[in-house]
């Protein structure tokens, strides 16, 4: 498995493959969620008026599976130690589910219900140490299960995007009729693998699920308390709601499909 730099890793989680899909033999299942918290992500106060967050769309190209440890790690050499050796290709589930676009609706809600993303992929059992898995663009030859997005969005050349609508804020004294609500889109091309180190069974005869769960509320949270504004179109301002949306991923265990950790 490649290591991602520190800052895409933050990326990682993405769904491994449905709840409750009904597979036979040992599967794991990939689900996600949309938390808004107490944030109102159906109308965000922005410096230009109120945007409403609607959907986000990734792509995903491919899934990988990282089976845990069981021997030992480098030994010691004359000048010290040697790290482990990365792993074998008998060590990696590699599971070719995509392109595969995951769209995902954005509420007011605490979290949204869990959604499936792809279904569930049969692997062997045992021990796995992380997922890792690929976001591309769209290339010109590659089939998606969504062309475009419901604001009308092309996914062609894009890997990420985030849309939602935009109402001016009033004019004084006020125009009739009041502004109309535009949609805006905020996208990236970004192209890369991404790891994320979430350690999880997957047993015999039996189904595993990891929820992928986005913390929306933090999408377009700026410095100091201030609020970024996706109705302005500026490359500088969307490039950091995309690195919000990165950094909000969060996987783990979910075999209930209720989109909380297992253990809580």
């Amino acid at each position: 498995m490649r290591t991602a730099t520190p800052y895409l890793a933050i990326l990682a989680a993405a769904t491994i493959l449905g709840c409750g899909a009904g597979s036979s033999g040992s599967a794991v299942s990939v689900s996600s969620a949309v938390k808004a918290g107490t944030s109102k992500l159906s109308s965000v106060p922005t410096a230009s008026g109120t945007a409403k967050l609607d959907n986000l769309y990734l792509v995903v190209k491919e899934i990988e599976l990282e089976k845990a440890p069981t021997g030992t790690t480098g030994s010691t050499g004359s000048t010290g130690s040697t790290g482990s050796t990365g792993p074998s290709d008998d060590d990696v589930e590699e599971l070719e589910v995509g392109p595969y676009v995951l769209e995902l609706t954005i509420n007011d809600t605490d979290l949204s219900p869990v959604q499936p993303f792809i279904p569930s992929t049969v692997v062997p059992p045992g021990s796995y140490k992380g997922i890792e898995f690929e976001i591309h663009r769209v290339r010109s030859t590659e089939k998606l299960n969504i062309q475009t997005t419901q604001g009308g969005v092309s996914l062609q050349g894009l890997s990420i995007v985030l849309e939602g609508t935009c109402t001016p804020a009033p004019t004084t004294p006020p125009t009739t009729p009041a502004p109309a609500p535009r949609p805006f889109a905020v996208t990236s091309t970004m192209e890369v693998e991404v790891e994320y180190e979430a350690p999880f069974e997957v047993v015999m005869d039996a189904e595993s699920n990891v929820t992928l769960a986005f913390d929306a509320s933090t999408w377009l949270a700026g410095p100091n308390g201030t609020t970024l504004d996706p109705c302005a179109n500026d490359p500088e301002v969307n490039a950091k709601i995309m690195a919000n949306v990165k950094a909000s991923l969060k996987a783990f265990g979910d075999d209930d499909c209720d989109g909380k950790e297992d253990h809580d």
